[in-house]
């Protein structure tokens, strides 16, 4: 498999996250010729709440939600003057991040782990364990 030179970098928002950006800044990370492609995926909302709402406010909402997660890990990127873009996503986090990391040939994927211990991960799962089972492709957790 060829491997491209960008790197996608799944974020919510959390300083966890801005972690994670920092740390691909900070450790050169990305090569000559790459972009980071800053990706937030929000849940879809049940059909018990979107039935009662116009599709306008639906799409405000995600766009709302998507600004507030996107917006302080770019501005790490943009500080640094490292090239990037963002994706907002409406569906299953681990499996629309993979997908994505797919569809752009992605080195690596780079998640911020939210540190939480390994039994309660075991419980209750998390997303970057679902991207870890899933990727075909380096992940890489700070």
């Amino acid at each position: 498999m060829d491997i491209g030179k960008d790197i996608v970098l799944a974020t919510d928002g959390s300083d966890f996250s801005l972690a994670a950006a920092r740390y691909i800044v900070d450790a050169g990370l990305l090569p000559e010729g790459g972009t980071v492609h800053v990706v937030h995926v929000a849940p879809s909302l049940p059909g018990r709440v979107t039935r009662f709402l116009d599709a306008a406010t639906v799409q405000g909402w995600y766009a709302d939600e998507a600004t507030k997660a996107l917006e302080p890990t770019l501005a790490v990127f943009q500080e640094a003057g490292v090239p990037h873009i963002s994706k907002s996503i409406v569906g299953i986090a681990a499996q629309e991040i993979v997908g994505y990391a797919q569809s752009v040939n992605a080195r690596m994927i780079v998640m911020g782990a939210h540190g939480r211990g390994m039994v309660l991960d075991a419980v209750i799962g998390s997303v970057a364990g679902r991207v870890l089972s899933l990727a075909r492709r380096p992940v890489l957790l700070v």
